[in-house]
């Protein structure tokens, strides 16, 4: 399911004197000029104090001349160097020789090399206090604002680009730095970081079947390592609150637990299927031959609702396989149940967390894939699969997400950042191939029969 976080808004941009509505349900988006708002006695007080009396000297200098009215000084930017997923905080500075004729708006643009990666940060200067229309002669400007990194950002620097424009046409530039009509304010340099190492993880067989009740009481799961305390799902930093899971797994059934520290356990949605994602839950997504197609979306609320799904290739479902089925049709013979350490659904006491305990049977990792991975899987066999939860605290303003492999985007459903997973034997090892026995130096040779097929007896020597 998805979890893209984001909100459309309708915004009246006072510094532009314009004001954009989208209309969602139609998908439409029209600006309609309006008249300046008249500034506050705030508003003005908070202009002066960005109205300088004398040059500054920027970090980055320009000198831009545009059109022998407005001179670009320069920019501040911090931090320098940037980090991907940081808020980037952009200070420039205006130096005002003639008023500019009315219609001319500021705008700000970000890119990496080649233009590649554009973000689009237009503002109104002093936090939209002071729109191009008011500029005086003789005003030395001080603008400040930020934008973020996106996490995912992937070049070594980025660029600030600013300027004029008004309808079709931006304000010539005369001299400085410049490009395409635009001020080349400053290029920064981008700390990139490798990316987490994917996730991995040895399930241990277990000598006997797993009761699904919630408590792991068994030996097989006192026995069996955590995979550790979930992180943060954008950039795989540690994250609150304390989330860790366990597998085992035997010739029937992959066994999966989560351990969820919680101080307010909650789930109203009952009917299987229900989009529990938007409440709290325990997810598992499985991707098991890691072709990048098929998968299927496990997840357990904490009052034991379930949701599971098949999607034959990314964010599809079962009915883009045939059309008169209907998404989440396809039911696993998944087992869950939970046990809730506190109260559920009492949102106005403390609790302390919930487990959740889930046994899959193993063909059900294939979903409706007729050529999925064989089972049950023989020691050393790897799947790909990776693990979230969805946190909602009463008070809190968002959930919160973490999952075990960090896909450092804004989408579960980021394949190739999903973990691996390895089927060993209960001592937690893969027992290593046997060497053919030596005689007089020499490896003895030895024969191995076809899959499946039974070796013939002969009869004894008389």
């Amino acid at each position: 399911m998805s979890r893209v976080s984001g909100t459309p808004r309708a915004v009246r941009l006072r510094s532009d004197r314009w004001l954009c509505v989208a209309a969602l349900s139609g998908l439409a988006f029209g600006c309609v000029e309006q008249a300046d708002e008249k500034p506050t006695k705030e508003d003005e007080e908070f202009i002066k104090k960005n109205l300088l009396t004398s040059d500054p000297t920027p970090q980055f200098v320009a000198h831009a001349d545009l059109d022998g009215k407005v001179e670009y000084i320069g920019i501040d930017v911090s931090p320098n160097p940037a980090e991907p997923g940081k808020d980037v905080h952009l200070t420039h500075y205006w130096k005002v020789k003639s008023a500019p004729s009315d219609g001319w708006r500021l705008f700000t643009h970000v890119s990496g090399p080649g233009n590649k990666g554009f973000i689009n940060v237009d503002h109104g200067a002093i936090s939209g206090k002071y729109p191009v229309s008011r500029w005086k002669a003789g005003d030395i400007i001080r603008d400040q604002h930020s934008f973020h990194l996106p996490p995912n950002w992937a070049f070594n620097s980025f660029s600030v680009f600013t300027g004029l424009w008004r309808g079709n046409e931006r304000m010539t530039i005369k001299s400085g730095p410049h490009e395409e009509g635009r001020v080349a304010a400053a290029t920064i340099p981008v700390v990139v970081k490798v990316p987490p190492v994917l996730k991995r993880y040895l399930v241990r067989k277990t000598p006997k079947p797993i009761k699904i009740d919630g408590k792991l009481d068994e030996p097989a799961w006192k026995a069996a390592p955590s995979t550790g305390l979930f992180v943060n799902t954008m950039n795989g930093e540690p994250a609150q609150p304390n989330t860790e899971a366990k597998l085992l797994w035997d010739n029937q059934n992959l066994y999966i637990a989560f351990e969820n520290v919680d101080t307010d356990v909650w789930g109203t949605l009952t009917e299987r299927d229900s989009k529990l994602w938007t409440q709290e839950m325990d997810e598992v997504m499985i991707d098991a031959n890691g072709d990048g197609k098929g998968y299927i979306e496990l997840q357990v609320a904490p009052n034991g609702t379930i949701f599971d799904t098949y999607l034959p290739t990314y964010r599809k479902y079962e009915d883009s396989l045939d059309p008169k089925r209907k998404p989440y049709d396809w039911n696993s013979k998944l087992k869950a149940a939970v046990k809730v350490d506190g109260t559920l659904n009492k949102r106005d006491d403390q609790d302390k967390g919930w487990t959740a305990e889930m046994a899959l049977p193993l063909a059900d990792v294939n979903g409706l894939d007729t050529n999925g991975v064989k089972v049950p899987p023989a020691l050393g066999d790897k799947w790909r699969l990776n693990m979230f939860r969805m946190d909602s605290p009463k008070d809190a303003k968002a959930q919160t997400a973490l999952g075990w492999s960090a896909p450092l985007v804004g989408d579960f459903h980021k394949l190739d950042r999903f973990g691996e997973i390895v089927f060993v034997d209960e001592k937690g090892e893969v027992p290593a191939a046997k060497e053919p026995a030596v005689k007089d130096g020499k490896k003895a040779e030895t024969k191995t029969e076809p899959a499946g097929k039974k070796a013939e007896k002969k009869p004894a020597k008389k």
